[in-house]
């Protein structure tokens, strides 16, 4: 037996020599036979020997026990409940992160700066592997009597990712030009969420001298909310490795959810959650037991610019309405051009309006023009928000816009409206109001009072000769019908002048003339158009001329009045779901200076891949649409507020600053006993039916697709398969508190497609049920952990039988097929799908 020991050493010594990259393929014949030898029950394991500087630590895990999922074929209660039982023993080390400092409902968002590890560390593992056997997790302040950890209700960590090099490795803090950076890709693989900020610096790998170990690990598995509770380790022998390490750099995501006036998190003991003030998008029910911040709501301090064009529709409906008062808020502007426009922006629902964004002018003479966006949701709140643009030109026809989410009204646009008008302002200024009960017309129209200025209606260029009023600057206004390029023919009076007034040096005509033109050399005017394009022109002298300057333009004509049906804002040509593309724009409040946050954050298409990967396009889930989504990581980005534009930053001089605690569990690497490990995500082995992480629970009921309701409560179940990679040692499936409930992976045989593989056909080979605070789990009942609705998720593993674990499932070329349940009584922004596996081979 020794020799065989010996013998298999030696061909991992070999391979390591020889190997560069692609670690584990070089190693995986050799691998396989050492395995036989030391995965032996009662073999090996209990007499590795790590020499004499080896001191076994005594320490008990920081965190406690932990939770473990047992697979089908295995025996709970045999792995080590503590990282000092391990075989051989395991020396530990204490890390912790720079400052992180919050505000009530801030994200923090931002690669932090790399900590060393501690300078004995680094002396003793010089030249040396390091065989990571674990690491555990806590968020604390760091105080004058001791680190003191912080409740994961009062600060939520959405996910972090962090990076370990060694001496022959450095970390490069670089800024992204961009989307198309070609560094953007590398760092985006190694994300662990799918998303980068491209306003933050990022902290990059570069190796920089040779070694025939790792230089490099990264760390993000059980990596959310569950992280101070959830197993970060492997089974005795599998290890990951580093060669001379010396730094660590975390890139964590944390919400700010403490309610300061009710909250004690000095206590060591559960803290009783209460929540703070939270937005109007917030899906957290009454007395929740968790902070509806924490799933990202999109607030009224983000709109949506949706990459292409706006109409505005006065008749029928749209093919497809706005979806969301984000959108609608920045489409208004785009549609009828947000320059010297008041916008006030409210939400609600109505049957009788329209579905989607609406319109109206407002009756308030001699006053800016302004814009009511309303927002019909039923999640509303009464008051509106209101978002203004000033105006330096008053106007006499204000605006109203308003967003209806009833969408299943059946009103059309502007119906029942007889008076619309609109207002627009080029080289000239141009007001229209049309009477549909008198069948007329009334043009305003200001321009230099010094020479000729003049507009053509129902034009983009000469080229479309269109009929055109002039006014010169002796005050005659003349109509014409103009030619390609030329000056056209004078026609016969059409038009009633009713004022033509000189005010300093503005000259304003205010003319009415009926819908219908006399001839077709004459505009008809159709109050149904929504908008007209005209050209306007200024000319060099008092007389019509050839013309000094000249623009295209357009005018939205608008229903006016408080309670009529306004006019509909609508794509002009909508791309089919899952195809929109754009980016979600935070606006800092300026008079809240504790607002620091700024950036936009693209959004594309194809964000949630079609089946088999994922049935979430199926399911037409809005996280897969720019369009549809309403929250989720996309609307948490560095310092934004995640409270509504109105609602100032509570608590604004108390700033909570915390760092990540690591204790990493270690011993010396020896080739002969560690199985090298890696995670599965930077080898494409994730098993992923996000977006690639992310969707939405819908609140459920009968007709919701994938809801069903199960002795009494409504499940929401998401499915996807894929094509296997590599050996599995442990597995961890990332999720959100409060609404997961388990995942499964199933293995297929060979024989059946991806698409065809499903739990029927497949073979359970992992299951895991999160474990909830406030329920009397044994792992965490009565620790400091035990917050109610906040989880902990029990890994699987595979590894040495004596610890009842199956042998490492190689899953190569295996159809793989998951499933995600999740509790859907209350709808959820932003969960998670997705298996995080540690693997070999």
């Amino acid at each position: 037996m020794l020799r065989s020991l010996v013998g298999s050493e030696m061909c991992i010594r070999d391979r390591y020599q020889r190997r560069v990259r692609g670690l584990f393929v070089t190693m995986k014949r050799c691998r396989t036979a050492l395995a036989m030898v030391l995965l032996a029950p009662g073999l090996a394991m209990a007499t590795v020997d790590f020499g004499p500087d080896f001191v076994p630590s005594q320490q008990d895990n920081m965190n406690g026990e932990y939770v473990f999922s047992t697979t089908p074929g295995g025996t709970p209660g045999l792995f080590p409940k503590q990282f000092k039982d391990y075989p051989g023993g395991v020396e530990s080390f204490d890390v912790y992160s720079p400052a992180m400092t919050t505000l009530y409902s801030q994200v923090w968002w931002s690669p932090l700066a790399p900590a060393e590890l501690p300078a004995d560390v680094v002396q003793k593992y010089a030249g040396k592997g390091m065989a990571i056997v674990g690491w555990e997790i806590d968020q604390v302040r760091r105080t004058a009597d001791g680190d003191v950890s912080v409740p994961i209700s009062a600060c939520y960590n959405h996910h972090y990712v962090a990076q370990m090099i060694g001496a022959k490795a450095k970390f490069n803090k670089v800024m992204l030009d961009g989307p198309d950076d070609p560094r953007a890709a590398s760092l985006l693989k190694s994300s662990g969420h799918g998303m980068i900020s491209y306003d933050q610096p990022h902290y990059m790998v570069q190796q920089i001298a040779d070694s025939d170990m790792p230089t490099s690990q990264q760390f993000s598995s059980a990596n959310g909310g569950e992280y101070r509770k959830t197993y970060h380790g492997f089974t005795p022998g599998y290890v990951l490795v580093v060669d001379s390490p010396t730094a660590l750099q975390i890139s964590p995501m944390q919400i700010d959810t403490w309610n300061r006036d009710e909250m004690n998190i000095s206590s060591s003991s559960p803290t009783r959650f209460v929540p703070g003030p939270l937005p109007r998008s917030a899906l957290s029910p009454p007395n929740a037991e968790y902070s509806g911040l924490l799933e990202c709501p999109m607030t009224t301090r983000i709109t949506k610019e949706i990459e292409g064009d706006y109409l505005v529709l006065s008749e029928g409906q749209c093919s497809q309405p706005i979806l969301t008062f984000q959108e609608c808020y920045h489409a208004a502007a785009v549609a009828l051009g947000g320059a010297g426009r008041t916008f006030l922006n409210r939400t609600l629902t109505d049957p009788a309006l329209p579905s989607g964004c609406t319109v109206n002018t407002l009756p308030a003479p001699h006053s800016p023009l302004q814009i009511q966006v309303t927002f019909n949701s039923q999640h509303s709140n009464p008051h509106p928000v209101q978002v203004t643009f000033n105006s330096q030109h008053s106007n006499p026809h204000p605006v109203q816009v308003t967003f209806n989410s009833q969408h299943s009204s059946t009103s059309t646009c502007a119906h029942n409206s007889p008076t619309i008008t609109g207002a627009a302002s080029s080289l000239v200024s141009l007001v229209i109001t049309l009477d549909s009960n008198n069948q007329q017309a009334t043009v305003t129209v200001s321009g230099p009072s010094d020479v000729w200025f003049g507009v053509g209606f129902n034009a983009t260029a000469m080229a479309d000769t269109p009929w055109t009023i002039v006014m010169e600057a002796d005050g005659n206004v003349s109509e014409h019908k103009l030619g390609n390029q030329a000056p056209g023919t004078v026609l016969g009076s059409s038009v009633v002048v009713v004022s033509n007034i000189v005010s300093g040096s503005l000259r304003t005509v205010v003319m009415t003339r009926p819908f219908k033109g006399k001839t077709s050399q004459y505009y008809t005017f159709n109050p149904t158009s929504g908008t007209i394009p005209f050209i306007n022109a200024v000319g060099s002298g008092p007389k019509y001329a050839y013309h000094k300057s000249k623009l295209p333009s357009s005018i939205s004509l608008l229903p006016v009045g408080t309670d009529a049906a306004g006019a509909c804002i609508c794509p002009e040509q909508p791309k089919k779901f899952g195809q929109a593309s754009g980016s979600l724009v935070y606006h800092p409040v300026a008079n809240q200076s504790q607002d620091t946050g700024s950036g936009a954050v693209g959004f594309g298409a194809g964000k949630c891949k079609d089946w088999p990967s994922t049935n979430l396009m199926q399911q037409q889930n809005p996280t897969c649409d720019i369009r549809h989504y309403k929250g989720g990581q996309w609307a948490c980005h560095h310092m934004w507020s995640l409270l509504d534009a109105d609602q100032p930053i509570p608590w604004s001089d108390q700033p909570l600053v915390f760092h990540h605690k690591y204790r990493f569990w270690v011993q010396p690497f020896q080739p002969s006993y560690h199985t090298p490990l890696v995670l599965g995500e930077t080898v494409g082995s994730a098993l992923l039916i996000g977006s690639p992480w992310e969707y939405d629970v819908p609140e459920c009921d009968h007709g919701v697709p994938g809801c069903s309701l199960v002795k009494g409560t409504w499940i929401h179940t998401v499915v996807g398969s894929t094509m296997g990679q590599h050996n599995f040692s442990a597995l961890n499936f990332h999720c959100h508190a409060p609404t997961c409930l388990s995942m499964e992976v199933y293995r297929c045989d060979r024989s059946v497609s991806v698409g065809d593989c499903n739990s029927s056909v497949g073979e359970l080979i992992c299951r895991e049920e999160p474990v909830y605070g406030g329920t009397q789990a044994p792992a965490i009942n009565a620790t400091r952990f035990d917050e109610p609705g906040y989880i902990a998720i029990p890994d699987c593993f595979w590894g040495p039988a004596e610890f009842g674990l199956e042998a490492p499932p190689d899953l190569t070329g295996w159809p793989l097929h998951m499933v995600k349940t999740a509790n859907a009584t209350w709808g959820h922004y932003g969960e998670m799908a997705g298996g995080q596996p540690w693997v070999f081979g």
